[in-house]
């Protein structure tokens, strides 16, 4: 799960949860519209699916990292 969220914290600019979660939700659906095959699609949606409800489940930790990636 990590390979998939440290890039997204990396990349993503503000401070918010809410904002964070809708960034994640709309940087794989550009994964997802990219692929051709409906099986990689889906592959991708599963993945997508996973990665919110791990940052739901872990918010106060994801949080924290924004913050720290903010001081930066």
């Amino acid at each position: 799960m990590k390979n998939y969220l440290n890039p997204l914290i990396k990349n993503f600019k503000g401070k918010d949860f809410k904002d964070f979660a809708l960034y994640v939700y709309t940087m794989m659906q550009k994964e997802i519209d990219s692929k051709k095959k409906k099986q990689d699609k889906d592959k991708y949606i599963k993945i997508r699916q996973s990665v919110l409800n791990y940052i739901i489940a872990n918010e106060r930790a994801i949080v924290a990292e924004l913050k720290k990636q903010n001081r930066k």
